[in-house]
């Protein structure tokens, strides 16, 4: 009776630190109304228009932006206070999903005004996200880490289930006005919280040029088969798995035949599957290693598109996206605790933002493209297509990099940091 006990506690240690449980609350809560937009706004695309080309051309412009962004992000992660850039960023989404709300209420809100607004907020994304991962280690202790990691990935997901059919009760009692209300309060609740936290402080970097500065983060980086076989899987994971949720509307209408409704299902269905994954994995702790987390959820994100496909059965779609979100969460989590534990703090900014440059280049990219070939050759064979590519990128890693066991090593940071700060030419480490 004790250990179990003791592994649940530990498993939710970070919780007992305030700053971090009030965080991981008003993000929760922010997250999920965030996802309600996100199944809004390609539902209100699809509506306006028809056309898959559309709905992936507004995901890419929400997405694309933090690709680029990336780099410069991580920089200002390590160089700047990742509580101050939260803030700001805040603010701008803030404005942007009233300006969504204000639009839709006076009539004007059109495919093209949907596109630049999604700019805008996928720009504030960008500088955002990099911040986001590296700002949560400095909530809790040492001791708590790999807890604050996990359960900021199982808000993120749990978020994946309550805001989609929330959005779709929204929108059908209400309408989108109400959606976009919402997440711009949220987001002003989550600025708040993050303005009271007292987050521990890093002491800055010496001061370099920007190019060397981030060439310096790369480098480490490339040095560490664990942190790039992590990108390249991040990248993989987002740009032939993502597809499936970006692309679901199109595929609840001209599949399943299911409106609105229908539609929310199967994010939601997703958002189910990674709860369920998220509280596996928290409740293991440490027992199940990264690597074969990773492994499992490769070869589910393989099964989840081929299964959504095999039929037009509405039942049996719903069951490939909750395989999908099964598969997300394992691999993010694996990914991101491997990323987490194995980086030196003054180098985390720059790290994690490699990271979300692979996430964040993957999925735009995987839902313009597939959007764009589903209007030419139908989401069906897509969708299948991009289960065999997985399939096959599962196989390649058990061949060629041992199944990712690079990500289970417990290697000491403060020795790693050491070794840096003796032979890494131009490392700031």
């Amino acid at each position: 009776m004790n250990a179990p006990q003791q592994t649940r506690a530990s498993a939710l240690g970070a919780l007992r630190h305030r700053d971090f449980a009030f965080f991981w609350s008003a993000a929760l809560i922010s997250n999920a109304a965030n996802w309600m937009q996100q199944f809004t706004v390609p539902f209100l695309m699809y509506d306006m228009t028809g056309s898959n080309t559309w709905v992936g051309a507004a995901a890419f412009t929400s997405l694309i932006p933090a690709f680029g962004l990336a780099p410069v992000a991580g920089v200002l992660a390590d160089r700047f206070d990742r509580q101050k850039v939260m803030i700001s960023t805040m603010g701008v989404n803030t404005l942007a999903c009233a300006a969504f709300a204000a639009l839709w209420m006076m009539g004007e809100l059109t495919p093209w005004r949907i596109v630049g607004l999604n700019l805008v907020i996928g720009t504030t994304l960008g500088i955002q996200a990099s911040s986001w991962l590296a700002l949560v280690p400095l909530l809790v202790p040492s001791s708590s880490l790999l807890s604050a990691i996990r359960l900021n990935s199982a808000q993120f997901t749990a978020s994946r289930a309550i805001g989609p059919l929330t959005g779709a009760a929204l929108l059908a009692l209400v309408g989108a006005g109400a959606v976009f209300v919402a997440n711009a309060a949220t987001y002003a609740l989550l600025m708040v919280v993050i303005v009271t936290m007292r987050p521990r402080r890093v002491v800055p970097p010496p001061r370099q040029r920007v190019g060397e500065f981030l060439a310096a983060g790369v480098a480490y980086v490339r040095r560490r088969s664990s942190l790039r076989q992590a990108v390249l899987t991040g990248f993989v994971m987002a740009y032939f798995g993502g597809a499936l949720l970006h692309l679901a509307a199109g595929l609840a209408s001209e599949d399943y035949g299911v409106g609105e409704t229908g539609l929310a299902g199967l994010i939601t269905a997703a958002g189910v599957g990674s709860v369920v994954g998220s509280a596996f994995i928290i409740g293991c702790g440490d027992r199940v290693e990264r690597s074969l987390l990773a492994r499992w959820g490769l070869a589910l994100y393989a099964a989840a598109p081929l299964l959504a496909v095999a039929t037009t059965s509405y039942p049996v779609g719903l069951a490939g996206y909750f395989l999908s979100g099964v598969a997300h969460v394992c691999i993010a989590i694996s990914m991101n605790s491997a990323i987490q534990s194995q980086v030196a703090e003054e180098m985390r900014g720059r790290t994690v933002s490699l990271y979300v440059m692979g996430i964040f280049g993957g999925w735009p990219t995987g839902a313009l493209v597939g959007g764009w070939l589903g209007d030419h050759l139908g989401l069906r064979l897509v969708f299948a297509i991009n289960g065999i590519v997985l399939a096959l990128y599962c196989l390649t890693v058990i061949v060629r990099w041992e199944g990712l066991r690079a990500l289970d090593s417990t290697q000491d940071v403060a020795d790693r940091k050491r070794r840096d700060q003796l032979g890494a030419p131009g490392s700031t480490a």
